[in-house]
């Protein structure tokens, strides 16, 4: 297999849904096929066989349950070797947010406020669809004014994305002053879900402040 061709999937969307035939103890390639197309947006068919094949690793044919399990590890390794083509900027994150990591982990030992990390890229669309709808609000700005946010552009910083084990997008990771990851949440939702999600990593930090005193 051409490298080259196998990287360009780096560039598709992987989205992490239930397989429709869980069930089944092992699946065709070609039936992996089919439901790898529906999961993965803008990719052709040449990226599409490369991904196939490397889930494939045995080349007979069919798709284990061991190697469909291997599916985002597969991805994931791809996704950690080549800087994927960025889809574009999205809208623009409120002023209060950070893009650089280090740039929050500073703030963040200036200000005692532990940081809340939104790992995404650029052709997320739930998290666009947050960005847009969500941050913006009184509610969220308010939820927000207990951490210092950083948006963590993971195409630009695979890095940061391989260390934190990143799968799906969105991520969100709570870190401490030291950049400890305390909490963590995957996927994104309304308002009403973002503030919640604040109010747990609020606990969560508040928790191990409390067991560090002691």
């Amino acid at each position: 297999m051409h490298m080259a061709t196998r990287f360009a999937i780096t560039a598709a969307i992987f989205v992490l849904l239930p397989m429709d035939f869980t069930a089944a103890k092992e699946r065709t390639a070609e039936e992996f096929r089919a439901y790898a197309s529906r999961r993965i947006a803008k990719i052709g068919d040449q990226q599409l066989t490369a991904f196939v094949d490397a889930v494939d690793r045995d080349s007979d044919g069919m798709i284990t349950d061991d190697e469909f399990a291997n599916r985002i590890d597969v991805f994931q390794q791809i996704f950690e070797s080549v800087q994927p083509i960025p889809r574009g900027a999205g809208h623009a994150l409120p002023d209060n947010w950070l893009t650089d990591f280090e740039q929050a982990r500073k703030k963040s030992t200036e200000t005692g406020k532990p940081i809340l990390a939104m790992f995404s890229a650029s052709w997320c669309g739930p998290c666009k669809a947050m960005i847009a709808n969500v941050y913006p609000t009184d509610e969220a700005k308010q939820a927000l004014d207990a951490f210092v946010p950083v948006y963590i552009d993971s195409e630009k910083h695979p890095d940061l994305a391989t260390k934190n084990d990143i799968r799906a997008f969105p991520t969100f990771i709570c870190f401490d002053t030291t950049g400890e990851a305390m909490d963590q949440h995957v996927g994104g939702g309304d308002v009403d879900k973002f503030v919640e999600m604040l109010a747990t990593f609020v606990e969560s930090a508040t928790k191990l402040e409390q067991e560090s005193a002691k």
